[in-house]
């Protein structure tokens, strides 16, 4: 494991956007695919598991296309707001302080455009026109801007505060898939369920605990 690490550091020194594409997708594929199957089996339909490759597909080229501006994106964010050198005295207030800064910059600018791209292209890669889009947008985009911020804030805590910027997006990218692992399992229950996708596009949300979230926005 600590080899590969190494060779993925290498080779993500060399061609940091080339090497985040391709693990990026393939973690997006890979998350898929283990939601479909969490799905399958809390599913109460009988029969063998069919894998929807067109979706995993659509699934790698998302997570492929958000690679470079996750990466410029937290680029962007450490130039704004710059972890101190040392944390003693005041060190440790400013550390907490920047990284407080990059978790609400992201999470009130990068995150609600995230989520609306992500709708809008998942739209048009399923060959759907703009009034789906705008209709998904309508039904889904808070609860799932709620939901991404129950979890992805601390998440981005730490990842901004410990993680280095070239572990970055593969890092939230691995959380993504855990995390839609868990919703899927938890949420997929019943066959009123709709697709609501929280940070990437897995998320089973039933109508009754879409109307518990819409209250609190």
């Amino acid at each position: 494991m600590i080899g590969i690490l190494r060779m993925w550091t290498a080779l993500a020194e060399r061609q940091p956007i080339l090497t985040l594409t391709v693990t990026n997708g393939t973690l997006g594929g890979v998350g898929d695919l283990l939601a479909q199957l969490i799905e399958k089996r809390n599913s109460k339909g009988s029969g063998r598991f069919r894998w929807d490759y067109k979706r995993t597909l659509r699934f790698v080229s998302w997570g492929a296309i958000c690679a470079p501006l996750f990466h410029k994106w937290y680029l962007f964010l450490n130039r704004q707001f710059p972890l101190p050198q040392q944390l003693q005295s005041n060190g440790k207030r400013a550390f907490v302080t920047a990284v407080a800064q990059r978790v609400a910059t992201d999470q009130c600018i990068y995150a609600p455009m995230g989520i609306a791209g992500f709708f809008i292209a998942m739209n048009y890669m399923e060959g759907k026109d703009w009034s789906s889009a705008k209709t998904r947008l309508s039904n889904y985009f808070w609860p799932t801007l709620a939901a991404n911020y129950a979890v992805w804030p601390a998440v981005q805590a730490v990842n901004f505060g410990f993680v280095p910027t070239i572990y970055r997006v593969p890092f939230s990218s691995i959380v993504s898939i855990f995390w839609n692992a868990f919703i899927s399992w938890a949420n997929a229950q019943s066959a009123t369920a709709v697709d609501v996708p929280v940070e990437t596009p897995h998320t089973k949300i039933t109508p009754r605990q879409a109307e518990r979230i819409d209250s609190k926005v």
